[in-house]
């Protein structure tokens, strides 16, 4: 069975695990860092295992942006993202939120439009990639002794 939890403080590493069976970068230190704030966040476990997440940044007033919507793949096709994703809609609703945005791969474009998501132009811009960052900073660190 599937319980569903608000605002629950989620382990780096069960998150780290979530993102990498999706085939993501695990991101924990930047998961594990106390500057890295949600306006809400909905997660799905079966049994004691994280297996949904969906999470959101906001202003609190007008704007949202809806990210890391993650199901493992062994539980895709069987709601979790639907539900979690309601769950999210309706919490943004219920707070005043006034515009919700999303970027979404062009393959997932049919779920989110089952939301009502208006498909726009955007740009996203990848400032580093984990295992870049890390190599970086050991090469700082070599060249200050």
């Amino acid at each position: 069975m599937t319980v569903y939890k608000l605002n629950e403080s989620v382990p780096a590493k069960a998150l780290g695990d979530l993102r990498e069976s999706v085939g993501w970068n695990r991101m924990e230190k930047e998961y594990s860092s106390p500057m890295m704030t949600s306006f809400c966040r909905f997660t799905a476990y079966d049994g004691g295992r994280l297996i949904g997440y969906i999470d959101c940044v906001s202003n609190g007033v007008t704007d949202a942006y809806i990210q890391d919507l993650i199901v493992s793949p062994d539980f895709q096709g069987k709601g979790i993202g639907t539900e979690l994703m309601n769950m999210m809609i309706g919490y943004l609703k219920d707070h005043g939120i006034y515009m919700i945005s999303v970027v979404y791969e062009d393959s997932l474009k049919p779920f989110y439009q089952r939301f009502g998501f208006n498909h726009m132009n955007c740009g996203q811009m990848e400032t580093y990639r984990e295992e870049n960052r890390a190599a970086d900073k050991i090469s700082k660190k070599k060249a200050n002794g």
